[in-house]
């Protein structure tokens, strides 16, 4: 980095010499920071001039340096990061929920500010939107039962005290009764030579899973094999009619079941192709219920192993599966309300006549939890840092790319989603249905909840280990004096939580990057920060603009965001993945 070397003075012509021999290196690696260090410093002036003659003449300088000139960098401000901020979390936009007013209100500032950019619409029919046709599933717990059947005796557990059902996306009424069998996470993963299935017959059962995959894995392995779609269809192969699963473990110790519960009360969604079938939907499975840790000891009852045995030996990576007692009677009701919400898209041209037909996405989610349960009164979910502050990063680089010295080489589609929060729908659906062709996609960076909280000395860039997006990223970290380090917290699966894998499933590179716990601040302490605003914050209508924000901290990141975005755009070879990666074999269009 640019600040392990030394000051420079007149006091010796070695060092001045030593001084310029740097300079040139740096500035052809595209350190422009350190040069402009240097014409601040107190170098003579004819030490200055034979640098400047020496850097100019360097043959190589542009081409070795794909990042941005400062110049494009300071059209992004803390000040218009703040300015989109306030608007988009303001009560007025009532939360912006999926499909309402408020919604509405927040897409059309959106497409204002693309328009005002001179970016040409990139949505559906010449316009800024692309439509998605959704179907919010509100549950009926009046009609909803779990009951356990053993020996003759009938356990009914309670709504909410023990468990929370989602209403199935495809019936308003569904149910299903089945003996019940335990398979550990319900994870099969042959790349990382794990059965939780081995030798055990799940066909006809209700299968009993811990949420989350475990620990030993890789943290983006770890997150895919959490996915919730991908268990549910392992758990159909095997034959399963039904699956609950337990929340328990190291996520349940940073989001307690009380959480759990104010989330069900925020809506849920599937997006619906032209047929009217939602997405992510497994027929196979007649019903689906997410039990309380604290209330799982009782599907334990009379079987050879206690819930903390098994808890015991599938946290140590030794699978561990085995028929329950007894049999499981599930209900669940709902009611279906359609809905419409748009995705907002725009596109800046490539300027290079072959690499403008491929497209890097930049996106953030618009959209909110919308208005809930009060919490101190409050009941405007007001998403200012979940994800207002994405929605302002993503405003301010469309700004540094459309303002910018130079137009990119490939084409820049800036992409603002809704239905993030009701399970990455808008993205979802665009990367099934994309208004450019899915092959000419070259990556995706999104941006969800920008850093906010405190200034960062390293930076997390989930995903950006499969492929070669890693290079840009670390180019980047080296010229903003940044660390990369890895997922500080495997246990949350963030990388399957947000916009990015819904490109990463339709086989394109992608990534987030946000900070790590490094606190430039030795005082302040970064994970307990994060931790406190995940258990206090988060998903409440506390998350507004009262809260303590670092906007110096968020013009960082949205500079981080936008320098990875501009040399993925100008690089000479689009990304790939990594040879043998998970994603890439599984996702990668032929």
């Amino acid at each position: 980095m640019a600040g392990q070397y030394r000051p420079y003075t007149r006091d010796s012509m070695s060092s001045v010499s030593a001084a310029v021999h740097r300079v040139t290196f740096r500035v052809q690696s595209g350190d422009y920071r350190l040069w402009r260090s240097l014409m601040k410093s107190k170098l003579a002036a004819l030490s200055v001039a034979t640098a400047v003659l020496l850097v100019l003449c360097a043959p190589s300088l542009h081409a070795q340096s794909l990042f941005p000139p400062q110049q494009d960098l300071d059209k992004i401000t803390a000040a218009g990061i703040h300015a989109h901020m306030e608007f988009l979390a303001d009560d007025l936009l009532e939360g912006r929920g999926t499909g309402t007013r408020g919604y509405q209100l927040a897409a059309n500032y959106v497409r204002a500010e693309f328009e005002q950019l001179g970016l040409a619409p990139a949505g559906d029919n010449g316009t800024y939107f692309q439509q998605v046709r959704l179907r919010q599933v509100t549950p009926n717990p009046a009609n909803d039962s779990l009951v356990i059947e053993r020996g003759g005796q009938r356990t009914q557990l309670a709504f909410e005290k023990d468990y929370v059902m989602p209403g199935d996306s495809a019936h308003e009424d569904a149910s299903a009764s089945g003996g019940m069998v335990f398979v550990g996470y319900g994870v099969t993963a042959p790349d990382q030579h794990y059965d939780d299935y081995a030798g055990i017959d799940a066909k006809g059962k209700i299968v009993v899973t811990i949420f989350n995959a475990p620990p030993a894995f890789p943290s983006s392995v770890r997150a895919f094999y959490s996915d919730g779609f991908v268990k549910q269809r392992n758990a159909a192969a095997h034959g399963a009619i039904g699956i609950i699963g337990i929340w328990t473990g190291e996520q349940a110790k940073n989001t307690p079941w009380s959480a759990i519960i104010a989330f069900t009360h925020q809506p849920n969604m599937n997006w619906l192709d032209k047929n009217g079938t939602p997405n992510d939907y497994v027929p196979e499975l007649r019903a689906k219920a997410l039990v309380n840790g604290s209330s799982a000891e009782v599907f334990f009852a009379g079987a050879p192993h206690t819930l903390d045995q098994a808890m015991a030996s599938i946290t140590a990576a030794k699978p561990l599966s085995f028929p329950l007692e007894g049999r499981l009677d599930m209900r669940e009701s709902a009611k279906f309300t359609a809905l419409q919400s748009p995705n907002i898209a725009a596109v800046l041209p490539g300027s290079d006549p072959t690499l403008k037909n491929e497209y890097v996405i930049l996106s953030a989610h618009v959209d909110h939890v919308g208005i809930g349960d009060a919490v101190n009164g409050d009941t405007i979910y007001n998403g200012a840092v979940d994800n207002a502050s994405g929605t302002a990063a993503l405003l301010e680089i469309a700004k540094a790319f459309a303002e910018g010295s130079q137009c990119p080489k490939r084409s820049v589609l800036f992409l603002a989603v809704t239905g993030e929060e009701a399970g990455l729908l808008g993205s979802d659906y665009f990367a099934h249905f994309p208004t450019v062709p899915i092959k000419q996609i070259a990556a995706n960076v999104n941006m969800d909840g920008v850093s906010i909280l405190y200034e960062f000395k390293d930076i997390v860039a989930l995903g950006a280990d499969h492929s070669t997006l890693a290079e840009p990223v670390d180019d980047v970290a080296h010229h903003l004096g940044l660390e990369v380090s890895p997922d500080p917290m495997p246990e949350e699966n963030f990388f399957i939580r947000s916009d990015q894998y819904s490109f990463v499933k339709q086989g394109v590179p992608a990534l987030t990057i946000s900070e790590g716990f490094k606190t430039v601040d030795p005082a302040l302490d970064g994970k307990k920060m994060q931790v406190d605003w995940i258990q206090t914050r988060y998903h409440t209508p506390q998350d507004d603009m009262q809260q303590p924000l670092n906007f110096k901290a968020a013009r960082l990141c949205t500079e981080v965001l936008f320098a990875v975005g501009y040399e993925i755009a100008n690089a000479p070879e689009r990304p790939h993945w990594n040879p043998g990666d998970i994603f890439g074999q599984r996702f990668a269009k032929q």
